[in-house]
């Protein structure tokens, strides 16, 4: 119960600091600027909504809710690891799936990683 509690304290009074923070020092606005093109936009897109439905599909075929697996496995695998998914979770009210979330950005970002290159050689072929 301690343990929660200390989570509850950390989570609601730390979170939006540490996004905000993070995100002024690890995102370099003037490199995201200079390589903004519709190419990047529709990568971008097509590669959150493939992960969030087929995230979602499967989660609903073994049993689990779609929103919760398709923000886990989908939306966690696909943004920018650890902050990412604080923002992910923190945006949806989900902050307990934490630990899935965790798991799904190591194992399911390379395969993003993977997948957005092979697609990013075809479209600019």
């Amino acid at each position: 119960m301690g343990c929660y509690q200390w989570f509850q304290f950390i989570y609601k009074n730390t979170t939006p600091m540490l996004l905000i923070g993070i995100g002024a020092c690890y995102v370099p606005l003037q490199d995201v600027i200079s390589q903004f093109n519709l190419t990047y936009v529709v990568l971008c897109v097509v590669t959150v909504i493939g992960a969030v439905i087929g995230a979602g599909l499967i989660g609903k075929l073994v049993g689990f809710y779609f929103v919760e697996s398709a923000i886990t496995a989908g939306l966690c695998m696909a943004n920018m690891g650890g902050t990412g998914d604080v923002a992910c979770l923190s945006a949806a009210d989900r902050m307990e799936l934490m630990p899935f979330a965790q798991i799904s950005s190591r194992i399911g970002g390379a395969v993003i990683l993977l997948l957005s290159s092979v697609l990013l050689s075809i479209i600019t072929l």
